[in-house]
């Protein structure tokens, strides 16, 4: 966008609101707020939060870091989508087999080079992430695995046609 500086034909670019750019403690304060309203119970349904989290969001980190001047959107917005992009992104590749592991004291992914590589080609928002200290994994897991498909629970038609003659046998049984 730009602005004209005078009268004349001559442009001036206006600068655009620069990306925040989120210190860890800003993160472990944020994903300790995302936490609370997940335990609270009350901002989520099913497996998403509800409408208004993100001002709740913003309102709490306001209380804990004042004058911190994060607006729920875009930065708060933008952060937990990160956030949860990179932690199911680790979730994945751990579901995957045992190419990668978890260092629990160092807080993140290790596989080897090429291995990671190769994964990445396919799996593209893990980019980044070998090597890269993730400290809030498991929280951020907690708060956001159910939003994931991950196959628990499915069947197959022959099992649930099974099933249903197994249901179905039970209660004849019971009738006579």
């Amino acid at each position: 966008m730009y602005r004209m500086a005078s009268l004349d034909t001559a442009f001036t670019p206006v600068a655009r609101n620069q990306k925040h750019q989120w210190t860890p403690t800003e993160d472990t304060k944020l994903v300790g707020c995302l936490y609370e309203l997940y335990i609270l119970g009350t901002w989520k349904y099913d497996t998403r939060f509800k409408s208004g989290y993100l001002v709740k969001l913003k309102h709490m980190l306001e209380a804990k870091t004042p004058g911190c001047g994060l607006k729920a959107s875009p930065h708060i917005e933008s952060r937990v989508k990160t956030l949860k992009k990179q932690a199911m992104a680790i979730a994945e590749m751990f579901s995957h087999g045992s190419r990668f592991s978890w260092n629990d004291v160092d807080k993140m992914v290790v596989a080897e080079k090429d291995v990671f590589d190769l994964w990445v080609k396919s799996h593209p928002t893990a980019c980044g992430l070998r090597n890269k200290s993730f400290p809030h994994y498991d929280t951020l897991l907690e708060i956001f695995d159910k939003d994931r498909a991950n196959g628990l629970g499915a069947t197959t038609l022959a099992a649930e046609e099974e099933a249903i003659e197994s249901t179905e046998a039970t209660a004849a049984n019971d009738v006579d």
